[in-house]
């Protein structure tokens, strides 16, 4: 995987110089979103298995989801072309509110929200991105602020792009603000990076000590997420060696991004295996992946990691992508573009098989019990289910 991505970025050296007039760093910052409104909420529509479609506001299309208390808040964007502009919403109850944006580039003002991370307190860092310039690059852009409202900070292309950059991951709001992905440290490898924020400078980091590709182990983040007191990565690591090639799932915790501890999590020995995503609550995280071609799950505590019994379904190894959601009390993990079948826990030692309304999910979040699922591509792009743990 890592040479293809290093032979894309060494052909786009050259085109890194190429703009469009939405390279240039534009102030916006006199036309901003609007002022939150409350945006009366429409009659939900009843789904078969006691689901319903939440209908977004204003064709918002949305790339991103992330509980935030007992508030669910949804990024991604509204229109198209020119008229195109990112869009933050955060949903309480049964009523939608704009969170306010205010853009400070060209690219910023027509990104999409594509990571989010919501912290305890209200702050908010997102991730946006946007095609543009002569070849249709794609420009990240960094957003920070509160649910009260939300800026973008400039960065330069490099910061996030270039010729060695490996791809951003996730990010996180608390206990530290930070943005994971991987980064090109030789013509032949791929490794771990993070960026901290520093005085509006996201500031990059590779090879930090066990979160880090080295000798023949080639590391790879896939998911982000933090409990109150950690942030939680979690991955693959691959391993070539005389006898072929293996994967193994791998976690990575972290109180204040210097100190790093690895957890393993797939099996030492047998069928490879991969951790795919992450969702966290309290001081606990569960993790969704897949150990040979079954679907499997994880769960991080304070101290320590635990293979979770599930009902067997079955996955395509390496490519299956299962998602999470986790509040602290209901678990829910869903099999993902190959299935429309969820597991749902209240002790995460018996699960239950339902089948979602939509297949090919991207996004799972759960507040109070309430799950709620990202299908970008269906008919209904968010559908909620009240009570996720009882559903049978």
């Amino acid at each position: 995987m890592h040479r293809v991505v290093l032979s894309l970025a060494t052909t786009v050296v050259a085109l890194t110089a190429c703009s469009s007039a939405a390279d240039r760093v534009d102030d916006v910052s006199s036309n901003p979103t609007p002022a939150p409104a409350s945006l009366a909420p429409p009659a939900l529509a009843t789904l078969p298995g006691g689901w319903f479609a939440e209908p977004l506001p204003g064709r918002t299309r949305p790339a991103s989801v992330e509980a935030a208390g007992d508030r669910l808040v949804v990024g991604g964007s509204v229109g198209s072309g020119d008229g195109a502009r990112p869009r933050l919403l955060a949903h309480e109850g049964s009523v939608w509110a704009d969170v306010p944006l205010e853009p400070a580039t060209g690219y910023g003002r027509i990104a999409s929200l594509v990571h989010l991370a919501v912290a305890p307190d209200g702050g908010v860092v997102a991730l946006g991105n946007a095609t543009g310039g002569a070849h249709l690059m794609p420009r990240w852009t960094a957003w920070s602020g509160t649910l009260d409202g939300v800026a973008e900070v400039p960065q330069v292309f490099e910061t996030f792009g270039g010729p060695s950059a490996g791809g951003l991951t996730g990010l996180t709001a608390a206990p530290v603000d930070a943005v994971v992905g991987s980064w090109a440290t030789s013509p032949s490898r791929l490794s771990p990076a993070v960026w901290r924020e520093d005085g509006g400078r996201w500031v990059r980091r590779t090879d930090i000590g066990p979160f880090s590709s080295a000798g023949d182990v080639q590391a790879l983040p896939t998911a982000v997420g933090a409990t109150g007191s950690a942030v939680v990565v979690v991955g693959t690591e691959t391993v070539t060696a005389d006898a072929g090639t293996r994967q193994t799932a791998a976690a990575w915790t972290t109180p204040d991004l210097r100190t790093w501890r690895r957890l393993a999590l797939g099996p030492s020995d047998g069928p490879s295996s991969g951790a795919v995503d992450v969702a966290c609550a309290g001081d606990a995280c569960l993790v969704a992946g897949w150990v040979g071609d079954r679907l499997a799950g994880w769960r991080i505590g304070a101290e320590d990691v635990r293979r979770i019994r599930l009902p067997a379904v079955r996955v395509e190894p390496y490519v299956a992508q299962p998602r999470a959601a986790y509040d602290g009390s209901c678990a829910a993990i869903a099999v993902g573009a190959e299935s429309r079948t969820a597991l749902v826990s209240a002790d995460t030692a018996r699960w239950a098989a339902t089948d979602l309304p939509q297949p090919h999910v991207s996004h799972l979040a759960m507040t109070r019990g309430r799950l709620f699922v990202l299908t970008p591509d269906g008919a209904t792009a968010l559908v909620s289910h009240a009570e996720a743990c009882d559903l049978r």
